[in-house]
């Protein structure tokens, strides 16, 4: 289990959820997730749960991937926009 390699692995990305940093990086190691949509839409369903809190999410996402896939901080920056972008769509007023 990816939470006993390391205690930073079980912090929650958001405090109203209990989506942790291991399933970010299990997405990322063992399914081939490559974007934070992915992650945030298909992998823990945040962004149909909670669309603000999907988009509070996106930036940490982001760099826990960014981290995983060897990647720099535009690419970082990218991944949050874009997911912010796409998330708007889904907010309810």
């Amino acid at each position: 289990m990816l939470q006993n390699e390391k205690p930073a692995y079980a912090e929650k990305l958001h405090p109203s959820f209990d989506f942790t940093v291991a399933e970010v990086i299990w997405a990322v190691r063992e399914e081939m997730a490559v974007t934070v949509e992915d992650v945030l839409s298909r992998r823990v369903r945040a962004l149909i749960l909670d669309a603000r809190a999907a988009i509070e999410m996106a930036p940490k996402v982001a760099h826990i991937m960014a981290c995983e896939l060897n990647e720099d901080e535009a690419w970082e920056k990218k991944q949050a926009t874009e997911f912010e972008n796409l998330a708007t769509g889904y907010l309810i007023s």
